[in-house]
């Protein structure tokens, strides 16, 4: 009977769809912008969209890319980045990242912070960041609200 109950706990334990992990964001002072970074692994046999992020931290949050043109680097807004099916994408710096612009109050460096991720499939998944000089690592609850 042990073996019965084992064998059907472990076929619906499962991963959930998508996880947002070591989220980490520069502190910086109220009224000025900040990067946001994170590993987004999408454990599901379908690519999944991150269409938007948000925060209460900022009047604005935006999904970025930093490119280089010529020599030249630059950030721009991008609307959306697929994680395709069993793979995790990084939102690190130099790359993509989440950019809050004009802060709503100081990110104090060792604290957590409240942000949102917006997948098409997955729904909301709410992660504490925290604020670091450098990548942490950590594995960042995460709950997912669809």
């Amino acid at each position: 009977m042990l073996n019965l109950i084992i064998g059907f706990l472990l076929l619906t334990t499962v991963a959930p769809k998508v996880e947002v992990l070591n989220n980490w964001m520069r502190p910086s002072s109220k009224d000025m912008n900040t990067a946001v970074y994170a590993k987004i692994k999408n454990n599901s046999d379908k690519a999944d969209t991150l269409y938007s992020v948000s925060s209460t931290l900022a009047k604005v949050t935006e999904i970025h890319e930093t490119y280089d043109k010529g020599g030249s680097m630059g950030m721009r807004k991008v609307d959306f980045i697929v994680i395709p099916a069993k793979k995790t994408f990084e939102l690190k710096p130099g790359s993509h990242h989440i950019m809050l612009i004009k802060l709503n109050q100081d990110i104090q460096k060792g604290k957590k912070y409240t942000v949102t991720y917006k997948f098409r499939r997955a729904g909301e998944i709410k992660v504490e960041a925290i604020a670091s000089e450098k990548a942490v690592e950590n594995s960042s609850k995460m709950h997912n609200k669809k």
